[in-house]
């Protein structure tokens, strides 16, 4: 959202929805949004399907009891008519709900920043990208490897020859992603759309190389 250290002319009031302890993608929204504590300030936010447990996270984080609220529609509506009111969100809940909680946000005229995956099809996202426009409001995914240090590092060494011809890339992601048993990884009910297992490891192989069309004669 910030590239290039865009300065604000004061914290911009943030909330966010979801991102509870429970997960770590909320987590990694605070991490870089408060990194400096000058881009936004969390004042807000439904943290949680459980009104109470996500009311007891947000206070720990210093946000105001009111201001925890029970859910995204009425953490809209009540902000809404506070002068000192949000004016962006993070969505930081399971993929399928991404498209109904941006589309509430910025009919209540509010910036976000959306988890990945942004929606499920590309009609949701056409339709969020137009309504954005005519709310002349920013809604940005955290797709974040393309400026990501070290991958613009790799591309630079592979484009001036400095490793020589790459000709295989083994890339590794310790992670619970691969466990098939509900039981180990009961939020596996909760995915769906671009974020597949090993997904970043796919990104990382588009950012680097370039597509390149096969063919195979036999299928």
């Amino acid at each position: 959202m910030l590239n290039g250290e865009r300065k604000t002319p004061r914290p911009l009031r943030w909330a966010m929805v979801g991102g509870g302890r429970l997960g770590q993608v909320g987590y990694k929204h605070r991490c870089g949004a408060l990194r400096d504590n000058t881009a936004f300030a969390l004042v807000a936010g439904a943290f949680d399907i459980v009104p109470e447990r996500g009311r007891e996270f947000g206070v720990n984080l210093g946000v105001d009891a009111d201001r925890c609220y029970d859910d995204y529609r009425t953490l809209f509506a009540q902000e809404a008519q506070r002068e000192d009111g949000i004016e962006v969100v993070s969505v930081a809940t399971p993929n399928g709900t991404h498209y109904q909680i941006t589309r509430a946000a910025l009919l209540a005229g509010l910036h976000v920043i959306c988890e990945k995956p942004l929606f499920f099809t590309s009609r949701e996202a056409y339709e969020i990208k137009a309504l954005a426009a005519e709310k002349n409001r920013i809604v940005g995914v955290t797709y974040g490897f393309s400026g990501h240090p070290l991958l613009l590092q790799m591309r630079a060494m592979i484009a001036n020859g400095q490793i020589g011809e790459v000709r295989m890339v083994d890339l590794q992601y310790t992670h619970g992603f691969n466990a098939t048993d509900e039981v180990d990884r009961p939020q596996r009910r909760a995915e769906n759309g671009a974020l597949i297992p090993k997904s970043q490891a796919r990104a990382l192989c588009w950012a680097i190389f370039p597509p390149t069309p096969i063919t195979c004669p036999n299928w």
